[in-house]
Order: C-alpha cells, then sequence, then structure tokens
C-alpha cells in the first residue's frame, strides 16, 4: 500500500498520538537513571549466579563483567531504540541454578571455574538456541492476544520483585533480629529514597536515584558503625572475564547426575525469557508506538545471547526495568541511551576493583528498593479507577502478585484466565441485545384485518431475544439466565442469532439444554439466524433462516386458535374482500367483473423485477411471497400476501416498474388480476365506488406501513 503521497486534504490533527520528543536529545541522564538500576542489580545478581565459584574467583568482579559485556554486544548488534540491554533476573537466577548444579555434579573430579563457565553456558546457550527456535516458528505472534492490563501487571510484578527481594536481603543481612543492624539498614534505605524523592523534585530533569545513592554512600562512611554495614565487595585487585574451559571440563559426569535438570531449566529460561521480551516490546509499542518484528528481536537477541553464554557469561537480553527507566527520563525512544548506558557498565566493570570494597551494599539494594517501586505504572495505583480501567486495575495487580509469589509465565496464564473471565463477564452481559416481551413485533405476513386484529393482543405470549457477539460457553450460560429471569409467562421464545458470527459447542449444548428446559415447561424454543456447522449441530431444534420466518411460525401456531368464523378459506365477499367492503353492490359486482382470476403452482413466479405491467393483484386463495431475487431463498423476503390481501399497487397508481418478484406459495395460490385501463373505464361509470376503493386500497397500504416503520424503528433501535 502506498502510503508516501501527503497531499490528500485529510485531518490529521486527531486520531494519533505522536511520541514526544521532549528530553529525547538528552540520552545521557537516561542511561545515568538506568545504571542507577544496573549497578545494584548487576551485583546482587552476579553475587548470587557466581557464588558457587566464591572461593576460586572474586564474583562481584565477575558479576560486573557479565552484566557490561553481554549488554554492550548487544548494545552494538541488536540496536534496539528505546531499549537497554542487561541480564535480567529470571536468567540471571536460572544461570546461577545451573551453575549450583554443575559445580555440585564436579566436585568429585575437581571442577575448575573454567570449566564450570563452559558447562553452563552450554546449557544457558541451548535456551537461546530455544528462544530462537520459538521466533523462527512465529510464536512471538502470540502476544498480540495479551492484554495491555497484562504487561502493566507484568512491569510492577518486576518492580514489586526487586522491592521484596531487597526487603528480604536488608532483614537477611541484619540476621532477621531487631537491633542496631536492622536499623541501619532501615535508616540508610529511608535516607535513599526521601532523598531521591527530594531531589527529583528540585531537578525533574536529573537522575536523582543515582546522586542519592552517592551522597548516602559518603555519609554512611561518617555516621554508620564501620562493623554494622556490610560493603558491597571485598577489596580485590583488577580481573579479567575468565574464559570457559571446555576441554578439560567432566562433561560426562555432569549429564549423567543432572541433564535432565540442566535441560528443563535451559528451557524454562528460553520460555521465560522470550515472554518477557514480548511483553516489553508490546509496551514499547502501545506506549511509544515504535513498533518492531518480534520475531526478528527475539532471533537476533537469540544469537548473541547464545554467543555470551559460550563465553561463560550471563546472557543479556531488552531489559525491562532499565529501559522504562531510562524511558522515564528521555520520553522518546531512543538508541543514545542504550549505548551510554552500556559504556557506563563496561566502564564500572573495569574501575570497579578499585570503590566497590567502599560502598556499603544496603546502598544499593535502597536503590533497587526505590527503583522497583517506580516500576509499578502509575495508574496501577489509583484507589477509585472508572470506566474500563476498573477491571483492567485489577487484571494488573492479579498479574503482578502472581508474578511476585510465582514467575512471570504463571502470570500470564493467570492473567489470560482473568482478562477471558472479564470479557466472558462483559460479553454476556451485553450477548441479549434487545428483548421484546410485549408481542409487538410481527412477521411481513399480510393478513386481512379481522384475523390480524384477533392475532394482534395474543402475541404477547412469544418473548423475542436479539443476539449479538460470539456466544461461547460462558456468554451463552449468561445468555440462558437472562432468558429465564426475563420470561413472564410466555408460550414461545425465539432467539434472534442474526448478529452471531460465532458458536462453540458448549454455547451450542447451552441453548439445546435450555430448549429441553422449556419444552418441559411446555414453553416453544425457536432459534433463527444460525448458519453453518452451529446449524447443523442444533438441527434437532426449531430452526429458521431470519427472525421473520420464525415469527411467522409462532403466527402460524397462534392461529390454529382462531375461529373458524374469523379464519377463512374463501374471502366473504368474494374477489374484492376488503377493497369492496364499502362499496355499493352494483359498483362493485361491475368491478369484480373486470378481475381475471389466475391459479398457479407452488413456486411459479407472478411477478417479476423490472417488468412494466400496471396491474392490481388481489390473493384469493394460499399466499404470495415478495422477495428480491429469484428464486426466492437466493435474496430477502420482503413480504408474504395472505388471503384477501394485495400487492403491485405501487405499480398499479403509479405506473412505476415492477419492484420485487412474487411467487406462489407452498399450496400454490389463485390470484386475480385488476388492469388499470378497465379501472379506469369503470371508475367513469361509478366514481363514489372508485372513491371507496381507492380508500380501502389506502388503509389496507397504511397498515403495511405501520408494520414495516415498526420492524424499521426495532432495527434501528
Amino acid at each position: 500500500m502506498n502510503t508516501t503521497d501527503h497531499s490528500l486534504p485529510f485531518d490529521l490533527s486527531r486520531g494519533g498520538k505522536p511520541p514526544s520528543t521532549e528530553l529525547a536529545t538528552q540520552p545521557f541522564v537516561g542511561a545515568a537513571a538506568a545504571l542507577s538500576v544496573s549497578i545494584p542489580h548487576a551485583l546482587g545478581l552476579g553475587l548470587v549466579a557466581f557464588s558457587p565459584l566464591a572461593q576460586q574467583l572474586p564474583a562481584s568482579t565477575l558479576a560486573l563483567w557479565s552484566a557490561a559485556v553481554p549488554g554492550a554486544l548487544m548494545t552494538l548488534w541488536a540496536r534496539g531504540r528505546g531499549v537497554v540491554y542487561a541480564p535480567s533476573t529470571a536468567v540471571a537466577l536460572l544461570f546461577g541454578g545451573m551453575m549450583a548444579l554443575v559445580v555440585q555434579a564436579g566436585q568429585a573430579h575437581g571442577i575448575g571455574a573454567g570449566q564450570a563457565l563452559a558447562i553452563t553456558g552450554l546449557f544457558a546457550a541451548l535456551g537461546f538456541f530455544m528462544q530462537w527456535l520459538m521466533a523462527r516458528l512465529g510464536l512471538a505472534k502470540l502476544a498480540r492476544f495479551i492484554p495491555v492490563s497484562v504487561t502493566q501487571g507484568f512491569s510492577a510484578g518486576v518492580g514489586l520483585s526487586l522491592v521484596l527481594g531487597q526487603l528480604h536481603g536488608l532483614l537477611e543481612a541484619s540476621g532477621y533480629r531487631w537491633g542496631d543492624v536492622l536499623l541501619w539498614q532501615a535508616a540508610v534505605a529511608l535516607a535513599v529514597t526521601v532523598l531521591s524523592v527530594v531531589l527529583q523534585r528540585l531537578w525533574p530533569r536529573f537522575p536523582t536515584l543515582l546522586l542519592a545513592v552517592a551522597l548516602v554512600a559518603l555519609a554512611s562512611h561518617l555516621v554508620v558503625p564501620s562493623a554494622t554495614l556490610a560493603m558491597a565487595a571485598p577489596a580485590t585487585g583488577f580481573v579479567l572475564p575468565v574464559f570457559p574451559d571446555w576441554w578439560g571440563a567432566p562433561w560426562w559426569a555432569v549429564l549423567d547426575q543432572y541433564g535432565f535438570q540442566l535441560a528443563s531449566l535451559s528451557l524454562l529460561m528460553a520460555v521465560v525469557n522470550a515472554l518477557e521480551v514480548t511483553v516489553f516490546y508490546q509496551q514499547l509499542e502501545t506506549e511509544h508506538g515504535l513498533r518492531s518484528p518480534l520475531e526478528r528481536v527475539l532471533g537476533r537477541e537469540a544469537l548473541i545471547g547464545m554467543a555470551c553464554a559460550a563465553l561463560g557469561m550471563i546472557p543479556a537480553s531488552s531489559s525491562t526495568s532499565r529501559s522504562r527507566t531510562a524511558l522515564s527520563y528521555t520520553r522518546a525512544p531512543t538508541l543514545r541511551a542504550g549505548q551510554w548506558h552500556a559504556l557506563g557498565l563496561l566502564l564500572v566493570a573495569g574501575t570497579g576493583h578499585w570503590w566497590l570494597n567502599q560502598v556499603p551494599m544496603a546502598v544499593l539494594m535502597s536503590a533497587l528498593l526505590v527503583a522497583g517501586g517506580r516500576m509499578v505504572p502509575r495508574t496501577m495505583w489509583s484507589l477509585q479507577p472508572g470506566g474500563l480501567r476498573k477491571a483492567a486495575h485489577v487484571e494488573s495487580w492479579v498479574v503482578a502478585w502472581v508474578f511476585v509469589g510465582s514467575s512471570g509465565a504463571m502470570a500470564l496464564l493467570a492473567g489470560l484466565a482473568v482478562a477471558t473471565v472479564e470479557l466472558l463477564r462483559a460479553s454476556g452481559s451485553h450477548a441479549v441485545r434487545r428483548m421484546h416481551l410485549e408481542g409487538r413485533l410481527r412477521s411481513r405476513h399480510v393478513r386481512r384485518a379481522q384475523i390480524e386484529r384477533w392475532l394482534a393482543p395474543r402475541m404477547r405470549h412469544v418473548a423475542v431475544f436479539e443476539l449479538q457477539g460470539i456466544v461461547s460457553f460462558g456468554v451463552a450460560a449468561l445468555v440462558v439466565d437472562q432468558v429465564r429471569q426475563h420470561l413472564q409467562g410466555q408460550r414461545c421464545v425465539i432467539l434472534d442469532a442474526s448478529r452471531v458470527p460465532s458458536w462453540d459447542e458448549t454455547g451450542c449444548l447451552r441453548l439445546q439444554a435450555l430448549a429441553h428446559e422449556l419444552h418441559a415447561l411446555g414453553v416453544a424454543f425457536v432459534l433463527c439466524g444460525v448458519r453453518g456447522r452451529a446449524a447443523a449441530f442444533m438441527a434437532d431444534l426449531h430452526l429458521h433462516q431470519d427472525l421473520d420466518r420464525a415469527l411467522e411460525w409462532a403466527e402460524d401456531q397462534l392461529l390454529q386458535q382462531c375461529p373458524p368464523d374469523v379464519l377463512l378459506a374463501d374471502p366473504p365477499m368474494l374477489v374484492l374482500d376488503e377493497l369492496g367492503a364499502d362499496m355499493p353492490s352494483e359498483a362493485r359486482l361491475a368491478l369484480e367483473a373486470q378481475i381475471d382470476l389466475r391459479t398457479y403452482p407452488p413456486g411459479a413466479t407472478i411477478l417479476r423485477q423490472g417488468e412494466r405491467d400496471r396491474s392490481l393483484l388481489l390473493v384469493q386463495s394460499g399466499t404470495v411471497t415478495l422477495s428480491t431475487a429469484e428464486p426466492p431463498s437466493t435474496g430477502m423476503r420482503l413480504s408474504v400476501i395472505g388471503a384477501g390481501a394485495v400487492f403491485g399497487e405501487m405499480a398499479f397508481l403509479n405506473g412505476i416498474a415492477r419492484t420485487a418478484y412474487a411467487h406462489a406459495g407452498a399450496a400454490g395460490t389463485t390470484v386475480g388480476t385488476l388492469d388499470w385501463e378497465r379501472f379506469q373505464a369503470w371508475r367513469q361509470q361509478h366514481p363514489e365506488g372508485a372513491h371507496a376503493f381507492i380508500t380501502a386500497l389506502a388503509k389496507m397500504g397504511i397498515r403495511r406501513l405501520g408494520a414495516t416503520s415498526q420492524e424499521l424503528r426495532a432495527a434501528m433501535e
């Protein structure tokens, strides 16, 4: 589709929200803000992941290199606007779990650090290979079915996990006892939080969290007793990343003991990381209008992650927490923030051995507390969300707490389950488009006036429910409940499903159960407008093509109780019936002599659309179907003309071409034809009779017009 022609005069001032460019020229600010999260995050997770190697290598330095190098490689080759690359919490913890299994299995063989990194890296690379395979199979397209409430809940879940994890760490550092250590830990956390908030109000365009961490770290050396707070890392010299020892690793010993467990962790790593990346890119598209092909993103990150894992490092990926932190300052997605962040982490990794031993761990953990709180979207803190936000608000918090309590995969399942239930509830509450319980709806079958007068009050025994939307298992259950609730003694229930695009098997079974229930109560159940496989599945019910035919069936059922003196097979006034009721006897007999009677077999064509035939047709027996096509089943049924009624009056009075097709009914029909020229000759001789004739014809037309107007009004409502 060509979208380069901008000369067309359309108003484009509304309908799209272009991303704001405010602060987009200051990516260094966003990078610094992201670093305030990355540094403590990398240290905390790295110390956990590489703790099995702590006796052989300085785990803190290894953690910093593992956070810096994979993120830098991602930044160079993945190049995602608005994206900051770093190892995620889930990947780092799973990497640490693999490392613990490998070291435990290789203890009997005296496994070294390089050998453990080689085996762990292989299984981590296997996980990212599975991610690449999922990308190639197009599974990322499933992200289109993830609700926004789930993506917001994911962000909140990551933030709350950071908060709870740091609270647990602060309590663990104090030995879970109330004392000086816990008080100083709490004081440091409170100081970082308050100072970052105050500085943010003073300098809203500056990454105040990093400044607050630096100031509190300096102040802690002056105020806090030296033995109270543990430092982030011990004093060490400069250490380069350790290259994996592929040749000397005890492969068979590890595979024999924990091969299945390691492969399972690899699969879990692929699923969780792909899920988190997918959700983040959906957020990026929703909030900033930046659309990226997910298959390409996941595949590219998987290839780089495999290379990093082969080097014995924790693979990096698109980081939700650091990307959102950077975007909160840059506003518009930009490549520069991620690039500055990568350079900053490389600088920290290269110089960390000089100053990390002077930074209290409590200060870094406090920074993660603040960052975690800011990860929760502001809309989720609203106490009284309105409209559509109310349901999404609940769904987001459900996803967030499930994320905290279990995992991202379980949070996705919980979010989809809650969203599905809410969607079914909302769909079910609107599945009944309209209810007609007063009996005003009538079919387009035109009958004699006395039959209509008898039938009209008895149509209150027919209840019509118009359905709309997809009738699935939950929606069908709510529809059945509404039918039961609103029945007021009616003897026939019609469900109009012409606006239902699809059904599922459970929905069909629900309606079949309703039909059986109503049948036991002596209430007829009619379903109309159902097509395709659903119609075949419910073939044992009363099915009709449309609502008009269903109403006609209900009217015919009621007319079985009509008294014989009202329901006559032949009109009492012979040919003219109502048209000659107020006409002088002489004039009526003279006009009837001008009418030609003709009998048609079932389905025979009486009139064709477009014909020039100026005559009036009076139905003597049987019925005539007016439709838009020939045969009638291929078009819309406009009306059914019964005995005593007329059709063709528009062409008769105005001389226009026929506007519809007319076919004889299923039992055949006898029709009287009155030619316009003969009528004119008769009118000259019987002017009073002609006046009565035209008046009666107008009354019949008004009655039909009233029924059409009522049907049109119902459709427009």
